[in-house]
């Protein structure tokens, strides 16, 4: 009958209920909470006290009553202008670009989220000087949108109040039901500005079949199949007088995006769909005198695109004989009486009872347009009057792919529709003649489609039994259905009965791999095993079906070590002279070489060879269809595929550019993608786009592949002397942002400095990375005591330590992270750290003092800047969210150089404090209260090429600034930290290993 709080430090107050007979008692500790916040306290203990703890009954009789419940909210985070477009008017504008629109279409949203996944609501606002005396000020304020879950996009219509040729900026922030995120403008952001000018050209209208428009008001919005999928955009303008046409995707339209159309006519362009969640295209239409019209946005989600179609991660132990290989789960979801667990014709199988019972998954599987081909095991329960569908891949009206049983034509049938719309042509290969379909037995069926011959094939029990010529030219994108099939996206004619041992294949079977389907036995080494693999094994009372596409090992030869430390966890080391990995025994290729596909990998040089060295290759009778390696010729990365065959043929490379060297001993991300459709061939590095150009045409290699070697008429060649970690392959092209975020999962230590030892003359701490960087200690700086293992000590005069070399390059994303301690508060603005270049730092970490130390701590600030110039822009973010900087403080700074975004933390949290404004004008109720945001967009940052500086900072040709106090456990990585990988090095664990931290 009491509670109460104790804070664990010095402060302690205590809140008692006396009423515990109510059995639902709850207690608020709003004030208790709020006080904490004021004083910056840094922990709280929660706690139930029974009114006699010696009463060994009395938590006993209250044992199913008595809890305690705490519930902490955080704020949702600041909307960025990057989550903001105009329906007409495209991407959210600063003030300077204001857009120019003549129809006050929707503003939107997107992507809204709570920190704790609590429901959003938006509220926009709108402001602009009507010259009525006022100024500037809100005039138009719609209510709080209804809430949506955590992630959820927002859009609403502009009023007609909204006056012509005045510039008006709106904005929104975001309402988790108990706080307001800070406005969108506020920090270094600003509202999103246009003008309405109703003399400016009608927008072009935009329309995709692939990818319809998004509708966030609609409940039923759909997320559609699509990274990876390219899409067919229509433009078209109601002008006569329009001759081109300029496009954009997930941002403004751009002069390299320009196709030429006569009269206003209607004109296509493919578009491959960037990441997960809502992407836009935008368009604008130009006359022949250059006059361009507003700029029309056209919202759509999509979902993940097809999953890996083949990752050796390498991670065995060492000595393994061969690396195994791996895809993603596909999963499939059961609706109706679908029932996993009943008895299949190789373990378990499906069960589904005819009338509301199938699987289904909305991500499709294999392209309708190439070869491929569906095999299953069936049992039917009874023979049903009405058609009975084993498998199809849906489109928007009608089926890819069907098949079932036809109950009109007594028969087992596969067949295709013409086109994707109500009412299209059937073609059917099905046996000759009716009847043989029998209940309680199970049969093997195969459908194949053979897109060089034109044909579709159905096979009865390993027996060809039907043919039909035809030329699928349409791709069915709206899912995989197992025991039912579809029209106009709602299911029918489902299948009563057991189904067993579902396959799908990128290609059509041939006869031999078909009687190997019907013996059990798997398909591929030789060919290419299947693309998804559905064993339908799950035990009775599974929620959902997983599959797995089928993988092939790597077998290992030669001087190839397991084990060896890998960018995260193990990879293999291969001694660049017989060491290398064959995957299959016969020849298993993964992809066909001539389609689309993406090749990634990790790898890492010992030293740069005397000639080529493969990371992997997919081999041909004489050349690779593709290769991953080191340029000896060149001295670059590259990645290069043969328009042939043949032992002379021509290599089409894309690699790093001129002036660009490899590097020995540093792990380098390569992502070699070939696109079919854009007709190109581009290498990323590390993320960032290094290379492309356009293909000469391609060849299928179809024997295997390799890793740390290549493969020539039947030789082995151009070994690899370093570490390969992470090979992933895809059948599809990746897009610019997934390269990056390939990247990005995997950040890379750079340099940790414990601080536990010192040696030498002069006294240097050493790298506990791999990187090697020692950090020399100046003045009187000395090693001692810290929060983390050890501290490095600096009297604020003249100490400091500087490394030997910057350990990250700083043009792209990066991480640097410390625990620090004042001696004191300083009086005057201190360098903790700085990057150093010739006239401007690229980055500096301070601290500065308040006005009022009293009632506030002061502020870490960064600065950076865009460029080693005395014009330079310089950005400065702060964060003042901690006790005092003479208490152990966390700090990280994180700029994500393809996000152009920096980001302060203190102790592991960004700051986002909103001013009250209980009005909703957008105006704080405090007139002396700001926004506080800790990070800042469109930041530009300079590739430095000087020592990190710990503990000083230079201002022209002086240092200065020396830091009072001590450094414990600093940290470099290549790569921009999630939070969550903040948050673990903001636990501050002694004795933690030199790895990057767990992700989310």
């Amino acid at each position: 009958d009491g509670f109460w709080i104790d804070h664990l430090k010095t402060e302690s107050f205590a809140y008692g209920y006396d009423g515990c007979a109510a059995k639902d008692a709850e207690f608020s500790v709003r004030s208790a909470v709020q006080e904490a916040a004021d004083k910056k306290w840094s922990t709280m203990t929660f706690g139930l006290q029974a009114s006699s703890e010696s009463d060994r009954y009395g938590w006993k009789r209250f044992s199913d009553d008595a809890y305690l419940r705490v519930k902490y909210n955080r704020p949702p985070a600041q909307v960025r202008m990057s989550q903001l477009t105009m329906e007409y008017g495209g991407t959210c504008k600063k003030p300077g670009d204001a857009a120019r629109v003549r129809t006050l279409g929707k503003v939107s949203a997107n992507n809204i989220t709570d920190p704790d996944r609590d429901s959003v609501a938006v509220q926009f606002q709108a402001k602009w000087d009507a010259g009525d005396g006022k100024g500037l000020i809100a005039r138009w304020k719609p209510a709080l949108t209804s809430s949506k879950r955590s992630g959820s996009d927002f859009a609403i219509a502009l009023p007609s109040s909204i006056p012509a040729n005045k510039t008006v900026h709106w904005y929104v922030r975001s309402y988790d039901g108990a706080q307001y995120s800070p406005w969108s403008f506020a920090g270094g952001a600003t509202g999103c500005y246009f003008v309405y000018d109703t003399s400016v050209p009608k927008a072009p209208a935009v329309a995709s079949g692939e990818y319809p428009a998004s509708d966030p008001e609609d409940p039923e919005d759909p997320w559609l199949d699509g990274v990876g999928q390219y899409g067919t955009f229509e433009l078209d303008s109601s002008s006569t007088d329009v001759t081109r046409y300029r496009w954009g995707f997930n941002g403004d339209p751009v002069s390299a995006n320009q196709v030429s159309t006569s009269a206003g006519a209607a004109r296509s362009v493919k578009v491959l769909p960037a990441k997960p969640g809502l992407n836009f295209v935008t368009a604008q239409a130009f006359d022949e005198a250059g006059n361009g019209s507003e700029i029309r946005t056209y919202q759509f989600r999509v979902k993940a695109g097809q999953p890996e179609r083949a990752t050796w991660q390498l991670d065995e132990k060492p000595g393994s004989a061969q690396a195994e290989g791996s895809t993603p789960p596909r999963t499939l979801a059961l609706h109706g009486g679908a029932a996993t667990g009943a008895e299949g014709v190789v373990g378990k199988g499906l069960s589904l009872n005819g009338t509301d019972g199938y699987a289904a998954t909305d991500l499709s599987v294999v392209d309708g347009t190439r070869g491929f081909s569906v095999s299953a095991w069936v049992k039917l329960s009874e023979v049903p009057d009405h058609a009975a569908m084993v498998a199809s891949q849906i489109g928007n009206q009608t089926a890819g792919f069907e098949l079932y049983y036809s109950a009109s034509y007594d028969r087992w049938v596969f067949n295709t529709f013409a086109a994707d719309e109500p009412g299209a042509t059937i073609v059917r290969a099905m046996p000759g003649t009716p009847g043989g379909v029998k209940a309680g037995v199970w049969t093997h069926l195969v459908g194949a489609y053979d897109s060089v011959d034109k044909k579709l094939q159905l096979f009865v029990n390993g027996k060809l039994a039907g043919t039909a010529s035809h030329d699928i030219d349409w791709n069915a994108r709206r899912g995989l259905m197992i025991g039912a099939g579809a029209s106009g996206g709602e299911a029918k004619d489902f299948f009563p009965g057991t189904i067993d041992e579902t396959q799908l294949f990128d290609k059509p079977v041939a006869q031999d791999e078909v009687d190997k389907l019907y013996a059990h036995q798997t398909v591929g080494d030789p060919g290419r095993p299947a693309v998804a693999v559905f064993p339908l094994d799950e035990e009775t009372g599974a929620t959902d079906i997983k599959g797995h596409g089928g993988v092939i090992p790597a077998k290992y030869v030669g001087g190839a070590t397991t084990g060896a430390a890998g960018v995260a966890g193990k990879a293999t080391r291969f001694n660049g002279t017989d060491g290398y990995a064959k995957i299959g025994q016969e020849r298993a290729p993964h992809v066909n070489t001539s389609r689309s596909f993406t090749v990634s990998a990790w790898a890492k040089l010992d030293k740069k060879p005397d000639g080529a060295a493969v990371i992997t290759a997919q081999a041909g009778r004489y050349a690779p269809g593709f290769e991953l390696y080191y340029s000896k010729t060149y001295d670059r990365w590259a990645v290069n595929q043969y328009s042939a065959d043949t032992a002379d043929a021509t290599p089409i490379r894309a690699m790093q550019p001129e002036g660009t060297q490899a590097r020995a001993g540093e792990w380098v991300h390569l992502v070699g993608v070939h696109d079919t459709v854009a007709n190109t061939l581009t290498l990323y590095v590390n993320g960032a786009k290094a290379g492309s150009t356009q293909l000469a045409g391609a060849f299928y290699a179809d024997q295997s592949m390799y890793i740390g070697a290549g493969s020539y008429s039947g030789g082995v060649d151009n070994h690899f002397p370093g570490t390969i970690d992470d090979v992933r392959l895809f059948d599809r092209p990746v897009s610019a942002t997934e390269a990056q975020q390939l990247f990005k999962q995997r950040a890379l230590v750079k340099g940790r400095w414990t601080f536990q030892q010192a040696a030498g003359s002069p006294l240097t701490t050493p790298d506990a990375s791999a990187s090697g960087n020692d950090m020399t200690l100046n003045g009187g700086a000395q090693v001692g005591a810290g929060w983390v293992d050890g501290g490095l000590l600096l009297d604020g005069v003249n100490d400091y330590a500087a490394t030997s070399t910057v350990p990250v390059d700083t043009s792209a994303s990066f991480t640097v992270t410390a625990w620090v301690q004042a001696a004191a508060v300083p009086k005057d603005e201190v360098a903790l750290l700085s990057a150093p270049g010739a006239l401007q730092d690229v980055f500096a970490v301070r601290y500065v003092p308040s006005t009022t130390p009293d009632s506030d701590p002061g502020r870490w600030r960064i600065s950076m800047a865009s460029a080693d110039s005395k014009d330079a822009t310089i950005t400065h973010i702060e964060n003042g969210q901690f006790s005092s900087p003479a208490d152990w403080t966390h700090l990280a700074l994180v700029y994500d150089g393809f996000a152009r975004q920096l980001r302060l933390y203190v102790n592991g949290e960004l700051e986002e404090t909103a001013c009250a404004d209980s009005d909703g004008d957008g105006v704080s109720d405090d007139a002396a209260c700001t926004d506080r945001i800790s990070q800042a967009d469109n930041v530009l940052s300079f590739k430095g090429t000087q020592p990190l500086q710990l503990g000083r900072a230079k201002t022209g040709t002086t240092w200065g600034e020396y830091w009072p106090g001590a450094v414990s456990d600093m940290w470099s990585f290549q790569g921009a930290l999630t939070d969550t990988q903040i948050a673990q090095l903001a636990i501050g664990m002694p004795g933690m290993p030199t790895d990057v931290p767990g992700g989310d």
